[in-house]
């Protein structure tokens, strides 16, 4: 995988519940998985076009949340 590259089919599953404890049950955990907790004012950074950036296991990996503005993007 190219280093700084969108994951390939990242967004072949991306589906919303409404707890954490339905998605884990239905959606599963894969091989592992991760609960990122984003604030308020995170979300509202995101609705006006910023991105969040945070780390995966202690600094080994780096995240990048992105705003999908339509079906295109």
């Amino acid at each position: 995988m190219k280093k700084w590259d969108d994951i390939e089919h990242g967004e072949d599953r991306i589906e919303v519940f409404d707890s954490l404890a339905e998605a884990r049950a239905r959606f599963g955990e894969n091989y592992r998985g991760y609960v990122f907790r984003l604030t308020r004012a995170q979300i509202e950074a995101l609705l006006q076009g910023r991105v969040v950036a945070f780390d995966i296991g202690g600094r080994e990996y780096a995240g990048f949340l992105v705003l999908k503005e339509s079906a295109n993007d």
